[in-house]
C-alpha cells in the first residue's frame, strides 16, 4: 500500500486517486461529470463538500468504479469474527438438517412463508450470521407443516432448504450445503418443477467447489435443457431467470474445466435471456438480470486466468445501468474477486480498496467467507507496509502477520 494513512483519506483525496488511476486530468473528468475544473479542484482539496448521493453516483460512474470505494470503506462497527460464533452457528443449522422429528410447535405456511422471505433478505445484504441463527428454528418448522396446497408447502419447504445451501455454501460448509440443496431438489421434483430446477443452482455450486466441475457442468445443462422454454418472448420471467441462472452456474464449471468456447457459449445465451428478463428485479431470488450476467462474465474470466480482461470487464459492469440493483452480497462478492485479480496483476492498492470495499457492503460477505479471508491474507502477505486498515480487517480476521 502506500502509505500508513491511505484508506483514512479524505472523500476529496479518494476522488484524486481514483482520477488519477484512471490517468484522467481534472479538465477531462470535470467535463465527464458535467462540473467545472475548479469545482473538480475544490472538491479533492476538500474546500468542497460531497454530500449528495445523486453527485456521488456520477463520479462513481465516471470513475468505473463501486461508489462503495469512494465512502469511508471501515468505519467503527462490530466486529465479526468467523471463529466460535460461525462454528457454532454452522452446527446448529447441521442438528436441525439431520432431525426429523415434529417440531414442538407446527407453524402456520404463512408463517414459514414469511421466516423464508425474510431469509432471502438477510442474504441479500450479506447477512449470513444473522441467517444462520434464524435457520434451525426455519428448519425445524418445515417438519410436518399441515397444509391442503400441496404445491404451496412445497414451494415453502425447497424455498427454505435452497436458502439454507446458499448460505451454507458461501461459509464453505459444502457437506451440509449439498444435503440442503438436494432435498430442495427432491421436494420440487413432481409437484413444482421450477422449484427443483432452481434448487440445482446451489446444488451445482457445492458441486463445483468440492472439485466436480464436469458432474456440475452436467447436472445444470441437463436441468436448464429441460426447462428451456420454447418461445422465451412469451416465458414467465420467473421461469426465465431459474433457466438462466442454470446457464450461469454451467459457465462457471465449464471455465474451471478450461473450456472456454463453452463459457462464451453460455454467458452469450444468458446475456440473451437477462435482457428479456430485465434489470432490478429478483425472480426466484436469484438477482438474475444482464448486471449478474456481467458479474459472471468476470468472474470466468478470472477462472480461465484471464485476468486483465477480468479486471477491465469488471471496472466497465460497474457503469452499466442496473448494477446497483444487485443485491450488496453479491456486489460484494465481485468486488472481492475483482482484488484478486488486481493483486494478481501486482496493484495492491486496487486490491486493498476493493477488499474494504466489500467490507463495507457486507462485512460477512468477507469475515466469515472462504475466498474474501483467503484474498485479504493473500493481498496482507505482499503488501509492505501493509494499509493499517486492511491489517485490522485481517487482525479481525484472526490472520497471523496482520499486524
Amino acid at each position: 500500500m502506500t502509505g500508513p494513512d491511505h484508506n483514512s483519506l479524505p472523500i476529496g483525496r479518494r476522488v484524486a486517486y481514483w482520477r488519477g488511476r484512471r490517468n484522467l486530468s481534472q479538465q477531462v473528468f470535470a467535463d465527464r461529470i458535467g462540473k467545472s475544473k475548479s469545482w473538480v479542484d475544490k472538491v479533492e482539496r476538500g474546500i468542497r463538500r460531497l454530500d449528495r448521493v445523486s453527485v456521488l453516483d456520477e463520479i462513481a460512474e465516471a470513475l468505473r468504479i463501486d461508489v462503495s470505494l469512494l465512502l469511508d470503506p471501515v468505519g467503527e462497527r462490530r466486529v465479526v469474527t468467523p471463529g466460535d460464533d460461525l462454528r457454532g452457528a454452522v452446527a446448529r443449522v447441521r442438528t436441525a438438517l439431520a432431525r426429523h422429528d415434529p417440531a414442538p410447535r407446527t407453524p402456520s405456511v404463512a408463517e414459514l412463508q414469511k421466516a423464508v422471505r425474510h431469509g432471502w433478505s438477510s442474504l441479500r445484504y450479506g447477512r449470513l450470521l444473522r441467517l444462520l441463527g434464524d435457520l434451525p428454528r426455519l428448519l425445524a418448522g418445515l417438519r410436518h407443516i399441515p397444509s391442503r396446497d400441496l404445491g404451496t408447502a412445497a414451494q415453502v419447504v425447497s424455498q427454505a432448504y435452497q436458502l439454507a445451501a446458499t448460505v451454507l455454501r458461501r461459509v464453505g460448509a459444502w457437506d451440509a450445503a449439498w444435503l440442503a440443496a438436494d432435498r430442495a431438489m427432491t421436494v420440487g421434483a413432481g409437484l413444482v418443477p421450477v422449484l427443483a430446477a432452481r434448487a440445482a443452482v446451489p446444488l451445482g455450486g457445492v458441486v463445483r467447489d468440492l472439485g466436480q466441475p464436469r458432474a456440475a457442468y452436467e447436472l445444470c445443462v441437463s436441468v436448464a435443457h429441460d426447462l428451456a422454454p420454447p418461445d422465451p418472448y412469451r416465458a414467465d420471467p420467473d421461469h426465465l431467470s431459474v433457466y438462466g441462472s442454470l446457464l450461469l452456474q454451467a459457465a462457471m464449471a465449464a471455465a474451471q474445466l478450461g473450456d472456454r468456447h463453452s463459457v462464451a457459449e453460455l454467458v452469450d445465451q444468458a446475456a440473451d435471456v437477462a435482457e428479456w428478463v430485465g434489470v432490478g428485479l429478483d425472480h426466484h431470488d436469484t438477482a438474475f438480470g444482464p448486471p449478474l450476467v456481467d458479474g459472471v462474465r468476470v468472474a470466468a474470466a478470472l477462472a480461465l486466468g484471464d485476468v486483465a480482461e477480468a479486471v477491465i470487464g469488471y471496472e466497465a459492469a460497474t457503469t452499466r445501468p442496473g448494477y446497483v440493483t444487485l443485491p450488496a452480497g453479491v456486489r460484494a462478492d465481485h468486488l472481492i474477486d475483482v482484488a484478486g485479480a488486481y493483486a494478481h496483476l501486482g496493484d495492491l492498492d486496487g486490491a486493498g480498496w476493493a477488499l474494504l470495499g466489500a467490507d463495507r457492503l457486507a462485512p460477512d460477505e468477507i469475515r466469515l467467507r472462504p475466498a474474501g479471508r483467503a484474498t485479504v491474507a493473500s493481498v496482507l502477505r505482499r503488501s509492505h507496509p501493509p494499509d493499517p486498515r486492511l491489517a485490522a480487517l485481517g487482525e479481525a480476521l484472526g490472520l497471523d502477520g496482520a499486524r
